[in-house]
Formats: structure tokens, C-alpha cells, sequence
């Protein structure tokens, strides 16, 4: 007799994702490959590496004189990671296909949020670099800053084109600016017997 375990699930979807043990949860293996999850996890990986040589540069004469602009830095860096963590395990998780987190418009808030973090990485990192303060933890921080603002500007990039590709038309004055199409107004149906008197 056949199995007939994981017989609810189509041919296509055990493919595409991946059953945590037990657990209600699967990997979205989909979205692991594509290229919004590999940016995703790459700037990831990068913000853990500007905190680390951020905090490995640390130093108490630079620190007194410098310390505010080193914590903005560290400020902005630990934002990213923990706002991209989350953002990886929701989309990594399809946690965004559950009934509650279906109506949040996820590449708006995913574009928005990649061009704001692309800017403050832009700021932080230029701040970095003019107070490196001759240690070489706070270079690599600001090497690292950086690529990850590239990194960031590209994500942001294709978000941009998505954004443009894939979102339904809408009147939304700022994501028109954005290239989304604008939604045209339907025509009413026209019922020549809904018109009392006419002979048409």
C-alpha cells in the first residue's frame, strides 16, 4: 500500500519548501534562492561584520572625543540586522502567507525600508571614515559600511523595478511617482433597459 504521508501538499510545493520537524513552519526554499533573500542575507552578514569590527575598534581616548558618532554608527548597523533578521525569518518562514499578514503590502514596506537603510548606512559610514581615529577596527567598519550600503542600493534597485512590475494599479500618488501604474476608473456597464423610455 502506498504512503500517502505529506499526500496534502502538491508535487510542486514539497519542492519548494522545507518542514521544520514537527512544527507548523517550513523553510520557503523559493525565496532563499531568489534574489531578494540572498541580499537579504547579505546584508545580513555584512551588518553583523561592520558591529564586530565596529566594537573591535573600540577605544577610550577616541571614544570621549568621538563617541557620538561611533554610536550612530553601531546605531544603524544593529537596526539593519535586527529589522533584516526579522524581515529573512518572516519571508523564509511564508510566516507573510498567514491570514494576519496577508493585508501588510510587503515590497512597498520592503522598498521604503531598503532606501531609508541605504541612506543611513550612506551617513553612517561617511561619518565613520572621517573618525577612524587611526584605529583599524573603525576602518574596516567603514570599509564594511560601504559595501554594505552598495549592497543595500542594489537590493533597493530591484525592490524599485518589482515594485514597478508587480504591484497592482493604484491611486496612490507616491507609488505613482514610483512608476506603478495609475488605476483607471472602470466604466459603468451600460443596460439600454435600465434607461426609462428608450427606444434603444
Amino acid at each position: 500500500m502506498a504512503s500517502t504521508e505529506g499526500g496534502d501538499q502538491p508535487p510542486e510545493s514539497k519542492q519548494d519548501s522545507v518542514r521544520i520537524g514537527s512544527t507548523c513552519f517550513s523553510i520557503n526554499l523559493n525565496y532563499v534562492k531568489s534574489l531578494l533573500g540572498i541580499f537579504e542575507a547579505a546584508i545580513i552578514i555584512l551588518s553583523l561584520i561592520c558591529l564586530i569590527c565596529a566594537g573591535v575598534g573600540a577605544n577610550l581616548a577616541c571614544d570621549y572625543t568621538y563617541g557620538s558618532s561611533y554610536g550612530f554608527y553601531e546605531s544603524v548597523a544593529g537596526t539593519v540586522f535586527l529589522t533584516d533578521v526579522i524581515n529573512y525569518l518572516i519571508f523564509a518562514l511564508s510566516i507573510d502567507e498567514k491570514w494576519c499578514m496577508k493585508f501588510i503590502p510587503w515590497l512597498v514596506w520592503h522598498f521604503f525600508i531598503g532606501a531609508i537603510f541605504t541612506f543611513l548606512y550612506l551617513i553612517a559610514s561617511i561619518v565613520m571614515v572621517t573618525h577612524t581615529c587611526g584605529r583599524g577596527g573603525y576602518t574596516a567598519a567603514a570599509v564594511f559600511g560601504f559595501i554594505t550600503t552598495i549592497v543595500s542600493g542594489v537590493e533597493t534597485y530591484f525592490l524599485w523595478l518589482s515594485l514597478r512590475q508587480d504591484h497592482a494599479p493604484t491611486d496612490n500618488k507616491v507609488l505613482n511617482m514610483l512608476g506603478v501604474p495609475k488605476a483607471t476608473p472602470q466604466s459603468p456597464e451600460y443596460d439600454a433597459g435600465s434607461i426609462p423610455g428608450s427606444k434603444y
